[in-house]
């Protein structure tokens, strides 16, 4: 029959058949066992683990919601950071573009941290004369001057836009190196107009501007150095200086940490100008254009002879010299006693020489002048008058007995 098996080998064959699958049901149950044995372990595993952590937080920070946190978390930082980034950034760019609200020049300050060193080195010579040169016309402070050229221009170093090249404007429309605005300048200009140069405005008419010419060639530009520091000079004094340099300051940028800045660097070229010998009695020296003097003057030097060279002058001198030294020309010029060395008064000498120790030469605080290949010996000569007009501006004054002789005291 067509439903039984026949019996021999066909028969054995499938009881042989049969128990393969049976044998392999068994297998795949004890597999499965095993399995669901070992994910009950896991489960047991991570449930003990989330009751921890439930009886530490109190039940509430769950591991979804740990997970939750960390991706808020993780989103946060990278918030903090872009705004950061875009903070310093803005702060960059107000830095060396934006004007401070209320300022008259919308300046680009420096950074005029803790390192400022003093006018040696720092400011290049023809700005220092011109500092000296427009703060004395207006009985001002030289130092104030430097110090607003630092922090607008780096004395007309920076790089900045307004700064350098000549033509450019900040966004606030400063230009310079003492960064006049348009509007400054010249009444009627624009704040942003890049040509404000033209005929200077007349004193006491400082309600049609600033434009001043610092160098007298008729012409009244703002990035001329010569004209920019005479017409800050203008500005600062009609707004308070030399009696409140502060509200003067605040005329010119009327920012807090502006007038700070500007403080700090005044201060620092001021005491190293001030700088005498040191405690022990040595002289910091220095040599400029061939004359050794004391490192506090010689920027002044420094600037005078660069000045004299621009108006066609050639200066040379004598400054420094050793105790040792004076008492041999005590010697040459007053005798060889000890009473002609070092007491006998010097207008008896011939020509006229400081006793040793009283000598301003002794501590590069004087120098010997000489114009244009000679000693300047005589108060008619054109270089003395050239002198009379330019060495007080820079802290240089003549001893009268001696038209050579130019100290900082005029001893």
């Amino acid at each position: 029959m067509a439903d039984h098996p026949a019996p021999g080998g066909g028969g054995a064959a499938a009881a042989h058949g049969t128990g393969r699958r049976a044998a392999a049901s068994r297998l795949g149950r004890k597999g499965r066992v095993r399995a669901t044995a070992k994910w009950a372990r896991r489960r047991v595993r991570k449930e003990a683990a989330k009751r921890a952590t439930q009886a530490a937080t109190g039940g509430w920070l769950t591991p979804r919601r740990i997970m939750l946190l960390a991706a808020v978390a993780a989103a946060l930082l990278v918030g903090l950071v872009v705004v950061l980034a875009m903070a310093a950034t803005s702060a960059a760019d107000a830095a060396r573009q934006l004007p401070v609200v209320g300022s008259l020049f919308g300046s680009d300050p420096l950074d005029a941290g803790a390192g400022a060193t003093g006018a040696a080195g720092d400011i290049p010579p023809d700005f220092l004369a011109l500092y000296h040169e427009a703060a004395d016309a207006r009985q001002l402070d030289w130092a104030i001057l430097a110090g607003i050229g630092k922090v607008e221009c780096d004395h007309g170093r920076s790089t900045l836009a307004g700064c350098n090249p000549r033509g450019t404007v900040n966004r606030a429309g400063a230009r310079g190196p003492m960064q006049f605005l348009g509007s400054t300048w010249r009444r009627g200009a624009g704040q942003h107009d890049p040509e404000v140069a033209g005929a200077p405005v007349p004193e006491g008419r400082e309600g049609d501007g600033y434009a001043t010419d610092g160098n007298g060639d008729g012409l009244a530009d703002p990035w001329q150095p010569d004209d920019a520091i005479h017409a800050a000079a203008r500005l600062v004094g009609r707004n308070g200086a030399p009696g409140d340099y502060t509200a003067a300051l605040r005329a010119y940028n009327d920012s807090g940490e502006y007038v700070e800045d500007v403080l700090r660097w005044a201060q620092s070229y001021r005491q190293e100008t001030a700088a005498g010998p040191a405690a022990d009695g040595s002289v910091d020296l220095a040599t400029v254009r061939g004359i050794t003097v004391a490192r506090s003057i010689a920027p002044n030097v420094d600037a005078l002879v660069v000045a004299a060279q621009r108006d066609g002058h050639t200066l040379t001198g004598s400054g420094h010299r050793s105790h040792e030294r004076q008492i041999e020309l005590r010697q040459e010029h007053c005798g060889r006693s000890d009473y002609a060395i070092y007491e006998m008064p010097s207008g008896q000498c011939t020509p006229p020489t400081a006793r040793p120790g009283s000598s301003m030469h002794e501590v590069g605080l004087a120098v010997d002048f000489s114009c244009d290949g000679a000693l300047i010996e005589s108060r008619s000569s054109a270089c003395f008058t050239w002198m009379e007009a330019h060495a007080p501006p820079l802290g240089l004054y003549n001893l009268p007995s001696e038209p050579w002789h130019w100290s900082i005291d005029g001893s």
